[in-house]
């Protein structure tokens, strides 16, 4: 390849999964052994109160081991425990003094292996069973979403951000989009078009399903794309929820104008449900987005902004935001539809009272 050798570095895979609408930390706490998450580490100058809020509990897993093509690779393991109900896994594999390519076949093979979330949905699973008493509406969903970070702690020879985005584009844009092909010269320029430096020494790229971290203090960077992913998983949880609220009522849509509804309100559940999820979506995505705030820290804002961008995670926004506002629609709907129904009924009851008299004052008379 180029000859440069990975003097130190580690592979990420994050998991993220979905296990109910909320979790208790201080009773989860209690049933897994669990210690508080340390956050934002601040590596570089940044406000102190940068840290998530409440913070999320930390659950080491021990050593996992996955074989791809007859070679067993052992991660270090760990669970984080979010109160809003999702879990996240990081396997990590640390490597030292490998050349170029063999790190990125390693990091290419492990991608494309399905063991891997395997290995790291059983030990989400495992620890949801340990703090279920704990989870609000248990429910460990089946979506999962992932993302992978290829870090470079250095290189040998030693080489500046700059230098090695100039003498490895290709390698990178291999790595970030999980090609093994030749890109073409354009595919390569757009991919590796936006770098974020801070020091000399560092160099950041994302793409939708990984990023490049070239960096010695790669901490606080990983634990927002982390954080990333736990956002991204829960707008495309909420995207299935409102679907299938949309796609559940349109049989109640349907007119229904039939006598013995009169003394049963036939858009009495519905309007329920539709009201439960709009609650439980609104307080759920608050407090997402206020878990973690990165506004005092100019260079994690702008890692957390191009991943943002890269990962899709405003198409997914503005899906829920629009299946949010259909469903506020189909609220005003039926509840409209209620009302009509209950205006018909009363005055159903009116005239019944009334022919009633009628009848009666005849028999009186």
């Amino acid at each position: 390849m180029s000859g440069i050798r990975v003097a130190s570095g580690h592979l990420f895979f994050f998991y993220a999964y979905d296990a109910g609408f909320e979790i208790a930390l201080e009773e989860a706490r209690a049933l897994c052994e669990a210690s508080d998450s340390p956050g934002i580490a601040g590596l570089r100058p940044a406000p102190a109160h940068l840290q998530y809020r409440p913070r999320p509990l930390t659950v080491p897993a021990g050593s996992v081991p996955v074989t791809v093509s007859g070679k067993t690779f052992r991660f270090d393991a760990t669970v984080k425990i979010f109160d809003f109900g999702a879990l996240s896994v990081t396997l990590t594999l640390p490597l030292e003094d490998l050349p170029l390519d063999v790190y990125a076949e390693i990091a290419l093979s492990l991608a494309s292996e399905s063991g891997v979330e395997k290995s790291a949905r059983e030990e989400a699973r495992r620890l949801f069973e340990r703090i279920r008493p704990a989870v609000a509406r248990p429910m460990f969903a089946d979506l999962v979403e992932d993302y992978c970070v290829w870090h470079v702690g250095g290189f040998s020879p030693g080489l500046t951000g700059t230098e090695a985005l100039a003498r490895l584009p290709r390698e990178i844009a291999r790595l970030l989009t999980l090609e093994r092909g030749e890109l073409s010269e354009a595919a390569v320029a757009d991919i590796v078009r936006t770098p974020i430096r801070y020091f000399d020494n560092d160099l950041f790229l994302a793409e939708w399903n990984a990023a490049f971290v070239y960096d010695p203090k790669f901490q606080d960077t990983a634990e927002v794309l982390e954080f990333l992913n736990i956002q991204v998983l829960e707008l495309r949880f909420f995207d299935r929820l409102l679907h299938e609220a949309i796609e559940g009522v349109s049989e109640v849509l349907r007119p229904r104008r039939r006598l013995f509804h009169i003394l049963h309100d036939p858009y009495e559940a519905p309007l329920r449900k539709l009201s439960g999820i709009r609650t439980d979506i609104s307080l759920i995505r608050e407090r997402i987005y206020n878990a973690l705030k990165l506004v005092g820290d100019a260079y994690l804002a702008r890692v957390y902004e191009e991943a943002r961008r890269k990962v899709g995670a405003e198409k997914h926004e503005g899906t829920v935001r629009d299946q949010l506002a259909a469903l506020t629609d189909i609220y005003t709907v039926l509840n409209n539809q209620a009302q009509a129904a209950r205006a018909e009924t009363l005055e159903l009851i009116i005239i019944l009272l009334i022919a009633f008299e009628i009848v009666m004052s005849f028999l009186r008379w």
